[in-house]
């Protein structure tokens, strides 16, 4: 009997499922969320945006979850242009305690850091899959899967009770991962966080997933991946330079933990591997690769020409895919963004989503170094930061402290599009804008375009224009109506003839487009070699 007492007293509140639901946010839109009696856990499923309630913004990214009491008012916000959706579950806490001490325990509010965000995802898919059912046994099993995500959320808690702790055994990681080459122990790393090493093991563990020894040698394996893919050196070298006792040891070691020895790992990853390119098309042919398949609107970017020959048409565009000439591809890894499609692909081969909202240059170096082309991408960015210090240096001299504005006039015959972050002209060329683009640029936050009425386009025009034209019939009649229109024949750099139309291949950031826009971009100002 008191087992069953203490049972009771440590399970003090359960907490019952009611409803799923996936809400999506379309993009450059806000939703508002509809506000219940019960509390609510929201799961990032795709895209990235804003979650905003009580007078707070959160970051709605894939990979996080959050949970909120009864009658909070909540909104999306997807300032972006891919599609923003969440998981949205509404559950009630139950307390199990006795009448008189009736206090249902709920879980703080707030942003939850699940880790591995995999099990969440999957636990809430298979939910919103199987929540119609109406058989006994199977909405038991809908309470167990919400109670693995339950799980997962507490466990997401109790990290922030061993910060110290935690802290110390993050020293000692710190330390696995610049001197993983020394021939470290258990007993070494639980003496430098002052544990036992039976508590650091267990917090270690907690914390990566991993033992102490495990982490330390997929830190020496993750260093010798790197170094046969971009060094040249024996396996030998490698094996003595990552703290291996010998290439026998090395190469049992990497094949224990990869599933492949080391001359396979090298053979699949600079020769056969085929990726399925759902977005990064450009990254993977400035590092040399050529993906098995990509959807047809980024193989018809302007910039790729004579580069996609022989690379299959996977669906439209990288929000509409075709599973089905996916799976048919049968890639060896499909690489995403945001968590698009995530849960689709993960199904046909292994994925990697890789943040659209690093960057650029970050995000360009983590995808050269996942598949093993890191020299490239540094050749690249050197040889880019020289073409274009030239090109800025000459922008400096000729154009002085001329002003340029980037527009899309999609929108018309009402409104256009102005861009706040156009990189290659503001964060590369470091071009001047016009003062209240500048303002804009200087607020944290600031969305990257926004829609304008047209009778403010003269406070938005700079000494040049870079106007973005689609390509359809109604933007191209669009376009000439406002050509012969007073309001856009009376701005001084329509006079001055300062106005360039571009395709939407602008629209693009990826190495390819970036070097072709400096190319282009020099061309129409004038900036060559001659004007030093």
């Amino acid at each position: 009997m008191s087992n069953a007492r203490n049972s009771s007293t440590r399970l003090s509140t359960v907490y019952v499922w009611e409803e799923i639901r996936i809400e999506n946010c379309e993009p450059l839109s806000r939703r508002q969320l509809r506000q219940t009696g019960r509390h609510t856990m929201i799961v990032s499923r795709e895209g990235a945006g804003s979650l905003i309630t009580g007078g707070r913004e959160f970051c709605l990214e894939f990979g996080k979850s959050f949970i909120f009491p009864p009658g909070i008012a909540m909104e999306l916000d997807n300032s972006s242009e891919y599609p923003l959706s969440a998981y949205v579950l509404e559950f009630l806490p139950v307390s199990l305690r006795k009448k008189r001490h009736k206090t249902v325990v709920s879980l703080p509010e707030g942003e939850y850091r699940i880790v591995p965000f995999a099990r969440m995802i999957e636990s809430a898919r298979a939910l919103f899959e199987n929540r119609h059912l109406k058989e006994e046994a199977d909405q038991y099993g809908n309470h167990l899967l919400f109670q693995e995500m339950i799980h997962l959320a507490l466990k997401a808690e109790e990290k922030g009770r061993d910060d110290d702790a935690a802290r110390a055994v993050n020293r000692t990681i710190n330390y696995i991962e610049t001197s993983y080459s020394l021939d470290l122990s258990l007993a070494q790393l639980a003496e430098m966080s002052s544990m036992s090493t039976r508590h650091y093991s267990r917090l270690f563990r907690k914390m990566t997933g991993k033992s102490p020894i495990e982490y330390l040698i997929e830190q020496r394996l993750n260093r010798a991946k790197r170094l046969l893919l971009t060094s040249g050196d024996s396996i030998q070298e490698i094996a003595a330079s990552t703290g291996f006792r010998d290439p026998f040891h090395f190469s049992r070691s990497f094949k224990r933990y990869t599933s492949v020895s080391p001359r396979v790992y090298v053979h699949l990853r600079k020769e056969n591997i085929r990726v399925a390119a759902m977005q990064y098309l450009g990254e993977m042919l400035a590092l040399g690769v050529k993906p098995a398949g990509a959807p047809e609107k980024l193989l018809a970017g302007g910039y790729f020409r004579g580069m996609t020959e022989g690379i299959a048409r996977i669906g439209n565009s990288v929000v509409q895919p075709d599973l089905a000439s996916l799976t048919e591809l049968k890639p060896d890894v499909i690489l995403t963004f945001d968590g698009h499609h995530y849960e689709d692909y993960a199904k046909i081969a292994p994925s990697l989503s890789v943040p659209w909202s690093m960057p650029f240059f970050e995000r360009f170096r983590y995808i050269a170094e996942w598949i093993g082309r890191s020299r490239e991408a540094e050749k690249w960015i050197a040889d880019y930061s020289e073409r274009l210090e030239r090109t800025r240096e000459i922008a400096e001299k000729k154009l002085g402290g001329a002003t340029a504005s980037f527009f899309w006039t999609r929108g018309l015959p009402r409104n256009f599009q102005v861009y706040y972050d156009m990189p290659i002209l503001y964060r590369d060329l470091k071009l001047a804008s016009p003062s209240i683009v500048s303002s804009v640029r200087t607020k944290g936050g600031y969305p990257f375009k926004e829609d304008i009425p047209l009778k403010e386009i003269r406070r938005y025009s700079g000494d040049h224009l870079f106007v973005v034209v689609s390509d359809d019939p109604d933007s191209v009649r669009d376009m000439r109506s406002l050509n012969e229109s007073p309001i856009w024949r009376d701005l001084p750099a329509v006079k001055k003839n300062q106005v360039y139309s571009l395709t939407t291949d602008w629209l693009m950031e990826d190495p390819i487009s970036l070097s072709g826009q400096l190319v282009d971009v020099a061309r129409m100002l004038g900036l060559s070699q001659a004007d030093r």
